[in-house]
């Protein structure tokens, strides 16, 4: 038996943000992930295509609060990459409707969220509590945690004005984020922070710079991460790539940021771009 006791929402909470950050506020904490993304077209019984790959890092700062509670602050940058020789993309022909595409990256200054013991959600209307009991399992000296996040939300992108870009007037997202950790680890009260490896999945909508309009269909991204000890762990050339494009992802929000709207694929495109014409 553990010594820590997962099914108490407190003590559930701060081992969560211990392997996925650090309890010490004052610490950042890097993570890598790369792999690949497949589509499916239309019936979904057929085989998905492998569309190209990813490699990205993300670096976050946990703050506790009053009330037991914590928030998450996070930026996060991925660049998409030739499936085959691992070359990184700006521009993309689009295998499935033979589209030129200019590729954006995954480039989001500030993501934020708060954790509580017990949560309050709104659920079409109605606010809900429950509480925060993601699963963890115990297998001799490991231990594998999930943390599964599944949503749907009207799309910010309306079909109307992005006709090629906008995945259509819903957004359904799931995301599987599955972590293992040494147990001693977890449980050594001496140390603010956990090691592990894990797997990221996620089923979404067609991103926008591939074109694909509202065809029927989703992308799966299919990756491995890592949290790492420094920058120095990451590949070189995707080192190289950040410290060129994105010198600000290197370091985390700040407490005082707390508060500012958060960044997603859709915002970040809609911001920097034009829709173009319909096809």
């Amino acid at each position: 038996m553990s010594k820590v006791d997962f099914r108490d929402p407190a003590q559930n909470l701060r081992a969560f943000v211990k392997l996925l950050g650090d309890l010490d506020p004052e610490k950042e904490v890097l993570s890598w992930f790369g792999g690949h993304v497949f589509g499916y077209v239309g019936d979904t019984a057929k085989s998905p295509q492998m569309l190209c790959g990813i490699e990205g890092f993300g670096v976050l700062r946990c703050i506790p609060v009053e009330g037991g509670k914590y928030r998450i602050l996070n930026r996060e940058l991925a660049y998409y990459s030739n499936p085959f020789t691992g070359e990184f993309l700006d521009v993309w022909k689009n295998p499935l409707n033979g589209a030129e595409c200019e590729v954006h990256p995954i480039h989001n200054l500030y993501v934020a969220a708060e954790l509580a013991p017990i949560m309050k959600m709104d659920f079409e209307g109605t606010t809900k509590e429950f509480p925060f009991m993601p699963p963890w399992r115990v297998v001799g000296e490991d231990v594998f945690q999930t943390f599964e996040v599944h949503t749907s939300y009207p799309s910010p992108m309306k079909p109307a004005v992005w006709p090629r870009e906008s995945p259509g007037d819903f957004c359904r997202i799931s995301e599987i984020f599955q972590r293992t950790a040494k147990l001693a680890d977890v449980e050594d009260d001496s140390k603010t922070t956990t090691h592990y490896t894990g797997t990221w999945t996620r089923v979404g909508p067609w991103l926008p710079w591939m074109l694909m309009g509202q065809a029927p269909g989703n992308i799966l991204y299919r990756c491995d991460m890592k949290k790492l000890y420094s920058t120095a762990e990451l590949p070189a050339a995707l080192r190289a790539r950040a410290e060129q494009h994105h010198p600000a992802f290197f370091a985390a929000p700040k407490a005082s940021e707390w508060g500012a709207p958060n960044d997603s694929t859709w915002g970040t495109y809609m911001s920097e771009c034009k829709p173009k014409p319909a096809a």
